[in-house]
């Protein structure tokens, strides 16, 4: 389940609203999936590889299609990943994303830093069968 529907939900009427929605269903096919990225804490149990605490941007992904949560953390100044990735369940009995997502989920955020180290959160992903993309706010 996603982390924050109700933020989801606004601006996909926003990008509905807009014809954004229409657009990429029409030359993409229907959006069959929704994924929010936003920032976390390590977990107590993950093992961190030599860096600093105040070194650490700790990622969260979550699935409206899955009921846990994938995350994994690099070094703000390296870009390194400083974790492997943790899953988390978001309720009992919870099925955990496949290898796929996880890489999917991984490949998001690091695309979606800039070369700076810059990047917006939450980032919302809408997946078809056949593609996907990505919103991020940013500050002009």
């Amino acid at each position: 389940m996603l982390l924050d529907i109700n933020a989801f939900e606004i601006l996909e009427k926003s990008l509905t609203d807009n014809g954004i929605i229409k657009r990429f269903e029409e030359e993409h096919g229907k959006i069959r999936g929704r994924m929010m990225i936003t920032l976390s804490n390590v977990p107590d149990e993950i093992e961190v590889d030599n860096a600093a605490s105040d070194d650490i941007l700790a990622f969260c992904g979550s699935f409206d299609f899955y009921n846990s949560t994938v995350g994994f953390a690099i070094s703000r100044f390296t870009m390194q990943a400083v974790t492997g990735n943790w899953i988390t369940p978001q309720e009992e009995n919870a099925d955990e994303p496949s290898e796929e997502w996880i890489k999917f989920f991984v490949s998001t955020v690091m695309s979606n830093i800039g070369e700076d180290g810059s990047f917006g959160i939450p980032m919302y992903t809408f997946i078809s069968d056949t593609c996907d993309f990505t919103v991020v706010p940013t500050i002009e």
